[in-house]
């Protein structure tokens, strides 16, 4: 079958312009909605994405010079969900309780297209597509819990956000750098009219058709995943690295907060993928902790999670109290959890009273 060009609507230009990019590659035609500087960057400039080929090491930079990017962007107030074949939810979650977002979001439920999460935290929709798992108690984890309710699980679906890419300047929005060349791994819509399209966009942006030169192709794929359990394998990696790298010494990078006591880490890190075995995944749809802990080691800047708490943050991601919640429902409870969470609450209400003296 002849891939189409779909229209791709994607909300964040941070990570979210990695999967942006890479889906035009494919001869996408991507939308960015973003802060206003943020679009006006990537309107004048295109987006820049630094990267490393695997086996070489060798320098690999996408761009308007090294590609043909059918990628614009706009704020999300003029954002028309029902332009759009797909959409990618590329935000952090808090960012769904402000006002723009929220009531792009309920536009988004409203138009009824498929929707790919490649947030961290898991969506309520696509939790509430695996077999009991979504209790009424897990709300209480998210920060827009109502915007999620106006979503329709059979059309709703969540990725693996393995890859790891970060703004190599503040000043320069539209730049990222990827610091982890793993790929985004999505769990399969419902429907066959859905994954008919995801394949085709994932297969497309592998090839890099709009690529000048081939060997210039970033080595972050988008990969059309078998299982509706392949996004769980984040949470070991989740709960051992990023949520532990802000303690009372200070910032780590993920690198040193996994490796500087790997036993616990390892514990911790089996702990959560027993949790997710109880909820129904495979083997195979998990990554061991060896295979994850090489990985890590590369990661040398702490989490945004813990960046942002560091800097005062009150409202973060709590994929930790979701993870947590779970394994008291499924008889798994785990004191290094706990303790995991207790201190991110502790760290929001010292950030909350500060925020208020």
């Amino acid at each position: 079958m002849q891939n189409s060009a779909y229209r791709i609507l994607v909300l964040g230009a941070s990570y979210g312009l990695l999967f942006a990019t890479r889906a035009a590659l494919g001869g996408h035609h991507v939308t960015v909605a973003c802060r206003d500087a943020e679009a006006t960057r990537i309107n004048a400039e295109g987006p820049v994405i630094h990267a490393m080929a695997r086996k070489s090491g060798a320098p690999i930079l996408v761009s308007r010079e090294t590609a043909d990017l059918d990628v614009v962007a706009i704020t999300p107030e003029n954002a028309d969900p029902a332009h759009y074949d797909l959409i990618v939810l590329a935000m952090q979650e808090p960012q769904f309780a402000a006002p723009d977002i929220r009531a792009l979001a309920f536009r988004i439920a409203a138009s009824e297209r498929p929707v790919i999460s490649i947030m961290n935290m898991a969506p309520p929709p696509y939790l509430k597509r695996l077999a009991g798992v979504w209790t009424r108690d897990l709300a209480q984890a998210y920060h827009a819990p109502d915007v999620w309710e106006a979503f329709a699980p059979n059309s709703f679906t969540h990725s693996s956000p393995d890859p790891q890419a970060v703004r190599t300047d503040p000043a320069l929005s539209h730049h990222l750098k990827v610091s982890l060349p793993s790929n985004f791994k999505i769990a399969p819509f419902e429907g066959v009219g859905p994954n008919e399209m995801l394949r085709q966009i994932c297969r497309s942006a592998n090839r890099a058709p709009m690529l000048k030169q081939q060997d210039l192709r970033p080595p972050v794929l988008l990969v059309a995943g078998g299982s509706a359990f392949t996004p769980l394998a984040k949470w070991p990696m989740l709960i051992t690295g990023n949520y532990r790298c802000l303690d009372d010494a200070g910032l780590s990078s993920i690198a040193d907060t996994v490796t500087r006591d790997e036993g616990t880490s390892r514990h911790i890190y089996e702990s959560v993928q027993a949790l997710c075995r109880t909820l129904g995944a495979a083997p195979e749809d998990l990554v061991p902790f060896d295979t994850y802990c090489a990985a890590a080691r590369q990661l040398s800047a702490p989490s945004s999670v813990a960046r942002a708490l560091y800097q005062s943050a009150t409202k973060v991601e709590r994929m930790d109290r979701v993870i947590l919640q779970l394994m008291h429902t499924h008889g798994l409870p785990s004191r290094d959890i706990q303790n995991i969470t207790d201190r991110i609450d502790r760290t929001v209400a010292q950030n909350a009273a500060q925020e208020d003296a």
